[in-house]
């Protein structure tokens, strides 16, 4: 019995050190991996998605989507967009975004890539018209281009071309990033509305999304949440789910079944303790969200992932 309320101490305070140990980061949901190189901030990613959403979450850089096959789902801020081959997808920096296939296999190019690539050490007319206004938010990316757009059949090229060589040489890569945006100032695609509203309403998602981050140990309730943005519950959980796709408890278990999932590989803790150190009262339920999320039960998620644990 000592044994056991010991262990669960001990895990309780190991998990508050996992949680410390992120704070600078403003939490896992806002990216800051660093992308690229200092000096060349542009990153490539090959996304594949199978059954398993890519969760909520936003990052300081702009993302660039490329639909190659299948459909996926993509919600942003509060706006819902189906990404499909050929499909060109603009997010811009700090926007809340997250992924859900809709058929069996998704494959889709990204490239995520800071807007430092565009500041220079002297004024310049490029850094005028498009850096400066992208990072005060009064200059944004026009959100989908498709095929039957006007302007698709001079933008797609150029997209395909830095796709396919974004292994070739950074000078290559820049200068059609550089043509992409001078067409898009040239046909006057970007939106040059001030979005004070979209961006007032990201700030309260993020900071509750961090409050789950934070607290997902213990018992939270829709009320608590709401009060954070000074919500009455009921509203509160229809203004989340407008704004990012899901419920409130659905992304607070995303959560705290990624903090069990980091237990389970960094600890030999049991099944119940850590359901319990992650704010599940029920373990058959954690089970079961865990499967739901992760694709596998715990136990074998332990097994494939941790055994080199000793």
């Amino acid at each position: 019995m000592h044994t056991l309320f010991y262990s669960k101490i001990t895990l309780f305070y190991y998990y508050q050190a996992c949680i410390t140990q992120k704070g600078a980061k403003m939490k896992q949901y806002r990216e800051t991996t660093l992308r690229g190189t200092k000096d060349f901030p542009f990153a490539y990613y090959k996304q594949e998605l199978t059954t398993h959403m890519i969760q909520l979450h936003w990052h300081p850089e702009i993302e660039l989507l490329y639909g190659l096959e299948g459909e996926a789902g993509v919600t942003i801020a509060e706006e819902k967009y189906r990404l499909r081959p050929g499909d060109i997808l603009f997010i811009n920096p700090e926007e809340l975004h997250s992924y859900t296939p809709h058929t069996a296999r998704v494959c889709y190019h990204a490239a995520v890539f800071d807007i430092a690539l565009f500041q220079f050490r002297e004024p310049h007319f490029f850094e005028q018209d498009f850096t400066i206004p992208i990072l005060n938010g009064t200059l944004r990316f026009p959100r989908m281009i498709q095929k039957g757009h006007p302007q698709y059949d001079i933008i797609a090229p150029i997209v395909q071309r830095l796709f396919q060589q974004h292994i070739a040489s950074r000078p290559m890569i820049f200068a059609d990033l550089a043509l992409l945006f001078s067409i898009l100032l040239e046909y006057s695609l970007f939106d040059r509305a001030l979005h004070k509203a979209s961006y007032e309403k990201a700030k309260d998602i993020k900071m509750c999304i961090n409050y789950m981050e934070e607290h997902c140990a213990k018992k939270l309730t829709l009320s608590q949440l709401a009060d954070l943005v000074h919500m009455s519950p009921n509203y509160f959980c229809s203004y989340f789910k407008s704004q990012t796709g899901i419920s409130v408890f659905t992304q607070l278990n995303y959560i705290r079944i990624k903090q069990a999932a980091r237990l389970l590989e960094t600890s030999r803790e049991s099944i119940i303790n850590i359901a319990e150190a992650c704010g599940f009262e029920n373990v058959s339920f954690f089970i079961r969200k865990f499967k739901e999320i992760q694709g596998c039960t715990p136990s074998v998620y332990r097994k494939e992932r941790c055994s080199g644990i000793i």
